[in-house]
């Protein structure tokens, strides 16, 4: 297997360990900036806006978001090709979703809040996402290691096979069949 295999592989991985990180980050911070409240009134309490409430935290989904960032990266080597695209189209679809979220969130906008953690991770999922569907062919799947050095040590040639077998140190007399 060449540099260039490994290549999109491991930017993969790390994107969808990226993703996972700030999915998870953006739901424990804040999503709204910190803003200065004035002094309590005696009497009255506070009269600023706080950091609590409805649009404060994360969607409960970005929890599970994470969760899916973190089982995509074993499905990528679990699957080929038609299922490893289709993996890579719903983490596409997913990262996107995420980034609607963040962008469309009502709310003041700060990049260290929750919702620009958030964008950040649903940024690296698209990407993620992308790169899997780009090649889906390429990258490798579990077990493809030993299917092909099966494949590439049958020549066809029965005669030449056996003392192939002999070679790697099997008894071509066996009676399990050969594949």
């Amino acid at each position: 297997m060449s540099a260039a295999t490994h290549r999109p592989l491991w930017i993969i991985a790390v994107l969808l360990l990226g993703a996972a990180a700030a999915l998870w980050g953006a739901t424990k911070v804040s999503w709204v900036p910190a803003v200065d409240t004035p002094a309590p009134t005696p009497g009255l309490g506070t009269g600023g806006v706080g950091g609590t409430g409805a649009a404060a935290g994360a969607p409960p989904s970005f929890t599970a978001l994470a969760l899916l960032a973190l089982a995509s990266l074993v499905g990528m080597f679990a699957v080929g090709g038609w299922a490893r695209r289709a993996l890579g189209a719903v983490i596409a679809v997913a990262g996107a979703f995420v980034c609607w979220r963040a962008v469309a969130e009502p709310g003041a906008w700060g990049l260290f809040t929750g919702r620009g953690i958030a964008l950040l991770g649903g940024v690296l999922f698209l990407a993620a996402g992308l790169l899997i569907v780009r090649y889906a062919t390429a990258l490798p799947t579990m077990g493809s290691r030993y299917e092909l050095a099966n494949a590439e040590r049958r020549s066809g040639d029965p005669h030449r096979d056996m003392w192939d077998d002999l070679s790697q140190g099997e008894d071509p007399t066996g009676n399990e069949p050969r594949t």
